[in-house]
């Protein structure tokens, strides 16, 4: 429950009020980025430190099975790896090849070089426009499918690696931190 209303609360909710903002589109999508690596936390119940690309192309292949072509999925994942949530994490905006708009129905339409026809794996990406609202319709279906493989009354795999993650990330056995101030200071915005 805890880890529904964070999710909830702290990020698909005002990514998905960010959408009726004007402009606000682009914000919802970096905001909803981190999803794709976090969720992938949970799911294999082991950190990313290090191994941010790996998670990244895991999580997105999982929520986005856009493409049956497993060379050309993984080429998608890391290209949006490096443009879409690297260019918000480390330049503040996304990198050249990223757009945004709502005319396509789809999540992604995306641009990659062919040779004789045929997808070039030795190509790069050249644009990948994401339809916002579709995107984050997209995590939110997966989180809604986490959730209830989580809720599920017989034990599962799921709920083993979710535990491992939630004990890793969350260190609920440590004492709580401490704050420079009194908890009446705290909890009355001193």
């Amino acid at each position: 429950d805890v880890f529904e209303d964070r999710m909830v609360n702290w990020l698909l909710e005002p990514a998905k009020k960010l959408l009726d903002v004007p402009h606000g589109s682009v914000a919802a999508v970096a905001l909803a980025t981190s999803y794709i690596e976090g969720i992938e936390i949970y799911i294999s119940g082991k950190d990313s430190e290090g191994k941010s690309k790996k998670f990244f192309r895991r999580g997105f292949k999982r929520i986005f099975p856009i493409v049956t072509v497993p060379i050309l999925q993984e080429a998608i994942a890391d290209a949006l790896y490096n443009l879409l949530r690297c260019g918000f994490a480390h330049d503040a905006m996304f990198r050249n090849g990223i757009y945004f708009s709502d005319v396509r129905k789809e999540v992604f339409t995306v641009t990659w070089p062919k040779k004789n026809g045929e997808f070039d794996p030795a190509g790069r990406l050249e644009s990948a426009v994401i339809n916002p609202r579709r995107f984050i319709e997209g995590i939110e279906f997966h989180f809604k499918g986490y959730l209830k493989e989580l809720r599920a009354t017989k034990p599962t795999a799921a709920k083993g690696t979710f535990l491992a993650a939630v004990n890793l990330k969350w260190k609920l056995g440590e004492p709580g931190p401490v704050i420079g101030m009194t908890e009446e200071e705290f909890l009355n915005g001193a």
